[in-house]
């Protein structure tokens, strides 16, 4: 991804402004170019809160009170992300999405247990207005685990489907992950964490019974989004790919991450 600068909103695409794009204040109403589509940045308008790390590596930070998102700071959460907000998938689609990960120096929110959710990738519902619902699919950080989770019209929004726990990857280190999702009734769920497949089950995905099924199930994002508690959380998210497009030789071929001159600070 090549990047440059253009006014109000800002949106960073072509251009050769260079690393780290960590002066910019992105916003709610800003974009940037991931695998040449346009991604929405959900995120205080903060130096720490995002900011370009290296070539395709983005660094999300959160911290207390950083409510990314208008309906954040009544439901306490916070975060920042990248949203792929003109992207719609459906029942009886395969969802495909592929990046690194390293988490950073900050990482207590996802040790002590005091933040119910700490989702580093979600695929969120299509919500209407009035709508406020939990993501169908989201990855964790949470009580030291790393946790895969779904949720459906099967047992409805509030309920969790975990279908991986285990303690989660080291810090400082790249981590590549693949996920392929059949959403609907009747899904399908893999996922392969660093080349080994730790989820492959059958399970619904999303909320099908929408609009009498006809409504898109699914939209992906990937940052930090977290209860508001006190300490700071720091990930980095590498190669953000997806789409239905077969993402499979990224299992044992992930893309090279581009390492920020400074470290993973």
């Amino acid at each position: 991804m090549a990047v440059g600068l253009i006014a109000n909103p800002i949106e960073l695409s072509e251009g050769d402004l260079g690393y780290p794009l960590s002066g910019y204040n992105l916003n709610a109403v800003d974009y940037v170019t991931v695998d040449s589509r346009r991604m929405r940045v959900q995120a205080v308008e903060e130096k720490h809160a995002f900011s370009i790390a290296a070539k395709d590596t983005y660094r999300f930070e959160t911290r207390k009170n950083d409510f990314g998102w208008s309906g954040d700071k009544k439901s306490n959460n916070r975060r920042s992300e990248l949203i792929a907000n003109d992207a719609r998938y459906y029942s009886g689609e395969v969802l495909w999405s592929s990046f690194s990960f390293v988490v950073g120096p900050k990482h207590v929110p996802f040790d002590n247990g005091k933040s119910s959710h700490n989702q580093i990738t979600q695929w969120h519902s299509v919500d209407g207005d009035d709508e406020g619902r939990a993501p169908v699919f989201d990855i964790q950080l949470n009580g030291g685990d790393l946790l895969v989770v779904t949720r459906s019209d099967a047992k409805g929004p509030a309920t969790w489907d975990v279908h991986y726990r285990q303690p989660r990857p080291s810090d400082g280190a790249q981590h590549s992950v693949v996920v392929a999702g059949l959403l609907g009734r009747r899904g399908h769920l893999d996922v392969w964490l660093d080349g080994n497949q730790i989820v492959n089950v059958d399970t619904p995905i999303g909320y099908y019974e929408d609009d009498g099924g006809q409504r898109a199930l699914a939209y992906p994002h990937w940052g930090l989004y977290q209860d508001n508690v006190d300490h700071p959380a720091i990930i980095y998210h590498s190669n953000i790919e997806w789409g239905l497009a077969n993402l499979s030789d990224r299992i044992n071929h992930p893309k090279n991450v581009n390492k920020p001159s400074g470290g993973w600070s």
